[in-house]
């Protein structure tokens, strides 16, 4: 068995333990701070020195004794403001809870930061940890790039994993070019004139003005997207009135665009400001765009995929995998693969007999996973930074 696996196999518990704490105190955005108290406890054990860089952001380094470059694992920390529906021992006791799998990648990242701890003496060069908060709001990444984590030393690559549920343990999947979507999330307000319902015409309907620009979004999917691309714009929210005879003053429109491809999302977030303008001239209305986000892709960079998987390979037959595996769900690991060359994993997670999907409140996670996906980040950054070493 690969070194890195049965070492990690041997700290399942210890992986097991660290889950459940952070389960049970699931906490959502940038405000982690069991979570965060409780990483740093454990990197010291390890014997590392962390720092919280910015608020609820983890680095801590690992620093071979032989001279190299440096490579960064990056795992999020960070819950979901929602309950969950299950009987697990650990259930989380907060008002959120882990319905992505952060809390098992915090732990994977844990236990690889011990197995690389314990091959220092042989570890040519640097590992920089990534402890992430915010991962669910798309506002983690950037304070933590802003506070230096791909500096001092300067980071050459990075990579991440993410549990993944369309497949049973022992497996993983990645692309190489874009591999998560990018997401524009916008709130459109839109204000006309409040009045009597049976008067429609002593007013300005707001409702009417955000169904023509609903519909005029969805005609840009329909007439606009090359059908050989991708792209997803989906409505959260239209929320407006209160009674049934009164035409309200506002109406509220939220959503998401996503897709690989940057020209076409540049078009696409174009076209959706040019048609709320126009909708607010058509009718007389007031309408305001709001940018909830603006997430880019994650790219996964070929070269570095290419050689990651093949020190992979090395962690034995029957592990099942692809190499055309990509994700409509958006990640801002994306801001990190803006900077340095990057790959991101998918670990399959999937409890069979479990049909529930990631932020859904009966969602499962199987944790034998969690040795494989330490594992992997371990063998990952050994490998690399010994075929490049300075």
């Amino acid at each position: 068995m690969n070194e890195f696996l049965r070492r990690a196999e041997e700290l399942k518990e210890s992986m097991l333990k660290d889950r459940h704490y952070l389960h049970e105190n699931a906490e959502v955005g940038n405000d982690l701070p069991v979570t965060t108290q409780y990483v740093m406890k454990r990197l010291k054990e390890i014997g590392l020195e962390p720092k919280e860089i910015c608020q609820s952001g983890v680095m801590a380094l690992i620093q071979g004794k032989k001279p190299g470059k440096t490579y960064l694992l990056r795992a999020d920390m960070d819950a979901l403001p929602m309950c969950e529906n299950n009987d697990l021992p650990f259930k989380s006791k907060t008002n959120a809870a882990h319905n992505c799998g952060h809390d098992m990648h915090a732990a994977m990242l844990l236990a690889s930061a011990q197995i690389l701890k314990e091959k220092e003496d042989e570890l040519e060069g640097c590992v920089k940890l990534m402890f992430q908060p915010a991962e669910e709001t798309f506002s983690g990444s950037q304070p933590m790039i802003e506070a230096g984590i791909l500096e001092n030393p300067k980071v050459d690559v990075a990579s991440a994993i993410h549990t993944m549920l369309d497949w049973d343990h022992p497996s993983y999947a990645y692309t190489v070019g874009p591999m998560t979507s990018s997401c524009d999330g916008f709130k459109i307000t839109v204000t006309g004139s409040g009045c009597h319902g049976a008067m429609p015409h002593l007013g300005i309907d707001p409702i009417n003005v955000g169904m023509h620009i609903y519909s005029a979004y969805q005609e840009l999917i329909a007439r606009e997207v090359p059908p050989k691309e991708t792209a997803s714009l989906t409505f959260g929210q239209f929320s407006a009135g209160t009674t049934n005879n009164i035409i309200p003053e506002t109406a509220v429109l939220q959503g998401t665009l996503r897709t690989y491809n940057k020209e076409l999302r540049a078009h696409l977030v174009k076209r959706m400001k040019e048609i709320t303008q126009a909708a607010a001239t058509m009718f007389h209305a007031q309408v305001d765009y709001q940018v909830l986000s603006s997430l880019p892709s994650t790219y996964n960079d070929p070269e570095l995929a290419k050689e990651l998987v093949h020190y992979l390979e090395d962690l034995g037959e029957g592990l099942l995998t692809s190499d055309n595996y990509r994700v409509t769900p958006s990640d801002d690991f994306a801001f990190i693969s803006e900077k340095v060359p990057t790959v991101y994993f998918m670990l399959g997670t999937h409890v069979p007999g479990n049909p529930y999907p990631h932020h859904n409140p009966g969602v499962l996670f199987a944790e034998d996973a969690m040795p494989l996906g330490a594992a992997m980040h371990a063998q990952c950054a050994f490998q690399w930074l010994k075929n490049h070493a300075k």
